[in-house]
């Protein structure tokens, strides 16, 4: 509500505006129409003669005065019509009459050469810059008016400028104005309201979509991640496999299934507590991570196993090489809650597709290998064999 407030009067200043302007621009059209309307070669004449323009002959610029005050007489709203002109005094720019054309009393008529003491900053600015410019309302005893002052053209690059000043009485000029604003207004907040209430629905909804689908996205995210470390898990290495097996045929590369378990975990974790250890197991994630390309997929599908897998392999050599940078890698200890910790891998290697094609079983090879790897003494690697499968399901 306070926005539709704030809405409609920014409007209605705006509207306001506008219509006090474009009434201005009436003027000024008016008073350029009686500028237009009038013959000035007699005071173009009557510049041009005398050094200073109060000292120009009156009688020579009485056809311009008849012409000025017929234009005057043809609006009952004008009351009064005049020339001004600049002067630089040595102090300070004074604005003078030339001529008061004006219909009214001797004694409201302004003479030659008088100074016009109340002309505002604005009025000097506009003589300088030899502008139109439109002044008011003002009111006095005469009522209310507006001056709307005009450059005679023929003086624009002439000795002396000159500018021809209307003055329109304008009775209710703000009420004038606020007539045309006051449907507009009523009309625009009414909008205002309606729109309001539309966001409002509209941000409702969306508030509560967003809910549901921030909801979604936290149980697909759940059920895509492992919340300990934050990998992706066995839900999510199926489609990440299944991609890299088609990359693989279409580039005829391998794809390498690394199947690493840390070793000495279960000792550390029972000695120094699940706290302890799931810190390590953060610590370890890590830095496997860290020992890896990017676009190398590491998912975590047990208590402490975990599945590398590597794309874009040219030959067995390569995908061994990163098994024995993994070993080596996390024989470093691992600094949690003060403590040295000792860790180290086992990693159990199949490959894509020279040993199996479905992932299932490319990734139960590569369990086997790890065992293997774990019987030989840990902290090693092991390449998936056939002859490996006797000695695993012989201890299974």
């Amino acid at each position: 509500m306070v926005l539709a407030i704030l809405s409609g009067l920014s409007l209605a200043i705006y509207i306001y505006q506008t219509q006090d302007t474009e009434m201005r621009d009436n003027l000024t059209t008016y008073a350029k129409t009686i500028e237009q309307s009038i013959d000035w070669r007699a005071l173009n004449i009557a510049l041009e003669q005398g050094p200073t323009p109060d000292k120009i002959n009156p009688d020579d610029l009485n056809e311009i005065k008849m012409q000025m005050r017929n234009a005057c007489k043809a609006n009952p709203k004008c009351h009064f019509i005049y020339l001004v002109y600049g002067e630089d005094n040595g102090q300070a720019q004074q604005v003078k009459f030339l001529l008061d054309a004006s219909d009214q009393p001797a004694s409201e008529i302004s003479q030659m050469g008088e100074v016009f003491y109340d002309a505002s900053e604005m009025l000097r600015s506009a003589i300088k810059t030899q502008k139109p410019y439109v002044e008011g309302p003002v009111t006095d005893h005469w009522g209310t008016w507006v001056s709307s002052l005009v450059p005679v053209t023929t003086t624009l690059n002439a000795k002396h400028f000159v500018m021809l000043g209307v003055d329109v009485g304008i009775a209710g000029w703000k009420q004038h104005v606020m007539q045309k604003v006051a449907v507009p207004i009523a009309v625009s907040l009414l909008f205002v309201v309606m729109l309001l209430g539309l966001i409002y629905q509209n941000a409702n909804k969306e508030w509560r979509l967003k809910q549901l689908t921030s909801s979604s996205s936290e149980l697909a995210q759940m059920a895509s991640i492992d919340l300990m470390t934050g990998l992706p898990n066995r839900n999510i290495l199926g489609d990440r496999m299944m991609q890299a097996f088609k990359m693989a045929d279409r580039a005829e590369s391998l794809v390498a299934v690394l199947y690493v378990d840390l070793d000495y975990f279960k000792e550390i974790n029972d000695g120094y507590g699940h706290a302890v250890g799931d810190q390590l197991l953060k610590r370890a994630a890590d830095r496997l991570a860290s020992l890896m390309r990017e676009e190398d997929t590491i998912a975590r599908v047990g208590g402490d196993e975990f599945i590398i897998l590597l794309t874009d392999v040219s030959t067995n050599t390569q995908a061994l090489v990163v098994a024995q940078k993994i070993v080596d890698g996390m024989k470093v200890p691992f600094n949690v809650v003060d403590k040295a910790l000792q860790l180290g891998a086992s990693v159990g290697v199949a490959i894509y597709p020279t040993q199996e094609r479905r992932p299932n079983h490319l990734i139960h090879f590569a369990d086997i290998a790890m065992y293997y790897a774990k019987r030989q003494g840990r902290g090693r690697y092991s390449l998936y064999d056939e002859s490996m499968e006797k000695i695993f399901y012989k201890n299974e």
